[in-house]
């Protein structure tokens, strides 16, 4: 099937066919990254949950394989989750040359499959019984992760008791679980990620829900603590499911300790598929005056695609309307010295109709906080995709679902500016298409 519809992503996974919703168990196995995922194959709308799944040598060339997880097959609701690779095999479940792939999924408890051929098929374990039951009355969307210090497994599951939050586990073997304790909070809905990340030299645990809200804290393998009584954000744009930003999740056992997301963005459809994932960034933890924050840009395999470059040698850009080039599918860097510029306003209008608008003295950009940098400099980086839009600035991180080829305006990328704009350095990126074609 030719991946060239019109608003189909080039450099955004979405399935062949089908409804996707959230990732699922996404992890790293021998070279290949795994990404599974929510589908309905046969339904452009949510429906009967499988799990789908994509494996990748590089994170950006995606192939979609037969479906892991299919009802009937495997018991219970196969709604999200997550999944490690068993290295040491502390399950016992290793038979031949592979390390078990175990996935974790359910509502109302959860369920536990294992995969002995490298993540393609999964078979129930002990015919699919319930091996960790949450409190509450709804529970959902268990994630595991290794805690090195203590050599177990912790997993962290959704859940509406006393309240929004999420239950805590440990496990020797993946397959025998105790509930240590709980994490209350309002604000807490749905898909936890749980992640340890490093900041000055030292571990320290990210807990996030699926708009992308986290804390930062400590985890001694049993219970979390933080001293926030507030949440941060993922995005500038945390919204609901079925939104531009969802039930984000982290890869697990990458080789070279990243921290990589991906999200569902559910805004984007065509004659034969819902869904797509957002480009997959790479998350660390950076020092601010206000505390740890999260940072998030592309991976750097992103340069892979990249075609063909063209700068930008003018320093000042006048008042007006200046083209800067064209693309469908393309990446902008941008440095502006805005403490040398007199323009109150600036937009960068893509693909000939979006516009995006800086303005100076409130330092947002489409509404949203991106400010300039101590010495009065803006960086931008800009991923634009036949239907979605990344913007990274600093700190800041939106992603978007933006429909640019439902108007055909052309491919041209102009800035238009109510006065002199100071261009430090300005890099056009032309990016090829990632799928990988049957």
């Amino acid at each position: 099937m030719p991946y060239d519809e019109p608003n189909r992503g080039q450099v955004h996974f979405s399935p062949r066919a089908g409804w996707m919703n959230d990732p699922n168990g996404l992890l790293h196995y021998r070279g290949m990254y795994h990404f599974y995922f929510q589908h309905a194959p046969d339904s452009l709308v949510w429906d009967t949950m499988h799990w789908g799944h994509a494996t990748s040598p590089d994170l950006v060339h995606w192939t979609q394989q037969p479906n892991a997880l299919v009802p009937g097959t495997h018991p219970g609701d196969l709604w999200s989750g997550g999944g490690v690779v068993d290295l040491g095999n502390t399950s016992g479940l290793k038979d031949g040359p592979e390390d078990p792939i175990v996935v974790f999924s359910g509502t109302q408890g959860v369920r536990m499959f294992y995969s002995l051929d490298g993540g393609s098929t999964f078979t129930p374990y002990d015919d699919g019984r319930i091996i960790a039951q949450p409190n509450g009355r709804e529970s959902r969307d268990p994630k595991v992760v290794r805690h090195a210090p203590t050599s177990q497994w912790a997993m962290v599951v959704w859940s509406d008791a006393d309240g929004n939050g999420v239950d805590f586990f440990v496990s020797p073997d993946l397959k025998t679980w105790e509930r240590t304790s709980r994490y209350v909070a309002d604000w807490f809905f749905e898909c936890p990620d749980f992640t340890p990340m490093e900041l000055d030299g030292e571990t320290v645990w990210g807990l996030r829900d699926a708009r992308g809200a986290y804390v930062v804290g400590d985890f001694d393998g049993r219970t979390f603590r933080t001293s926030w009584t507030e949440p941060q954000t993922i995005t500038r744009n945390p919204g609901a499911a079925g939104g531009d930003y969802y039930a984000a999740q982290s890869f697990e056992n990458l080789p070279d300790g990243r921290v990589v997301t991906m999200a569902w963005q559910g805004r984007n459809k065509g004659s034969v598929w819902t869904g797509n994932a957002s480009f997959p960034v790479q998350q660390r933890l950076v020092g601010t005056p206000d505390g740890p924050r999260i940072l998030s840009e592309p991976v750097d395999e992103l340069r892979s695609l990249r075609t063909s470059t063209s700068t930008w040698e003018t320093p000042t850009v006048a008042q007006g309307t200046t083209s800067i080039g064209s693309g469908r599918t393309f990446e902008l860097e941008a440095t502006l010295d805005l403490s040398a510029s007199a323009a109150e306003t600036f937009t960068l209008r893509l693909r000939g109709h979006h516009d995006l608008t800086y303005d100076v003295r409130a330092q947002q950009l489409d509404g949203y906080d991106v400010p300039v940098a101590p010495d009065g400099t803006l960086t931008l980086r800009l991923l634009v995709d036949r239907g979605q839009l990344a913007i990274f600035s600093g700190l800041a991180y939106v992603c978007r679902n933006v429909d640019f080829d439902s108007e055909a305006a052309g491919d041209e990328l102009e800035l238009v500016t109510d006065g002199p704009l100071r261009v430090r350095s300005l890099a056009l990126h032309q990016l090829a298409s990632s799928w990988v074609r049957p």
